[in-house]
């Protein structure tokens, strides 16, 4: 029996592809769907988003970054990290210098120009952006994989989705309390259902009042907080000793100040695996 001849185009993308698990290459898609390669698992890190360090540090290589992002203040040994910007601005040159192997940054920032800039200087940039809770853990799957903790990624995912199927699984069988959660302890921003904090008051079998607002973080009236009565206000802020201008605004106005509760934006507005003690807060503040 005559075997056809083999296309060129075949051997040539077989060649490519032994050659690639020969040399070890990684090769995964960000939260973008953007292709980040890299030929070996990085050693010198950077993090341009304070979440992103934190994931860095629970992967176990908080050692090997040598530059990291504003806020970037947990866990402590952070804190001894240069800092060489924020999720909205990053100096190029100071990226250069510093040779990292892999970038981490926020999609929601905005250093996309400076991005761009180091992706045509050559620099392998993972673009995060999870948009749900478990979003999370592949986050920590894909970022594990390039810093060449494939087994502790998928360890930490597993923790997550077993913590989070508890807290649901808990919390379902308690009343529903009405929530409305204000992010800003200046202004009447608050989340919708899709946020990642929406999210998290659904796994406590809350009902957040402004639910189906179409935008994620919506600036609400205080005539429409009034209006939708929530049982009770859950502020976002870092320091409960002080006390902010419409926390006594609240406490002034007719069975309002009994309603108040606080939690700590560290814990529950940064998508990394603090977030699970930020929610398991969260749900012992909806139903105390």
């Amino acid at each position: 029996m005559n075997s056809s001849p083999v296309r060129p185009v075949c051997v040539f993308l077989l060649f490519s592809m032994f050659a690639a698990q020969s040399t070890g290459e990684i090769s995964v898609r960000d939260d973008l769907q953007n292709i980040v390669q890299i030929a070996a698992p990085a050693k010198r890190i950077i993090s341009l988003a304070p979440h992103l360090t934190e994931l860095l540090f629970s992967l176990e290589v908080g050692e090997q970054l040598v530059g990291t992002s504003r806020y970037s203040d947990y866990p402590r040994g952070a804190l001894d990290i240069p800092v060489i910007g924020d999720a909205f601005s990053v100096n190029v040159e100071t990226v250069v210098d510093l040779q990292p192997d892999i970038i981490f940054a926020w999609s929601t920032g905005g250093a996309n120009r400076a991005l761009e800039r180091l992706r045509k200087l050559g620099y392998a940039i993972y673009i995060n952006e999870a948009k749900t809770i478990s979003g999370i853990g592949r986050t920590i799957v894909a970022m594990a994989e390039l810093v060449g903790k494939r087994e502790r990624g998928q360890l930490l995912q597993q923790q997550l989705q077993i913590r989070i199927a508890g807290l649901q699984e808990a919390n379902a069988q308690l009343p529903p309390v009405r929530v409305f959660f204000q992010i800003s302890d200046q202004d009447l921003y608050t989340v919708n259902k899709h946020h990642l904090i929406g999210q998290a008051i659904e796994i406590c079998n809350g009902e957040n009042v402004f639910a189906e607002e179409t935008i994620a973080v919506p600036l609400v009236s205080k005539e429409s907080i009034v209006m939708t009565n929530p049982d009770i206000i859950i502020i976002s802020r870092p320091n409960k000793g002080s006390v902010s201008p419409w926390e006594k605004k609240w406490a002034g106005y007719a069975g309002f100040g009994e309603k108040l509760r606080w939690i700590d934006p560290g814990l529950i507005s940064r998508p990394s695996l603090r977030m699970l003690t930020g929610i398991e807060q969260l749900c012992e503040l909806i139903h105390r």
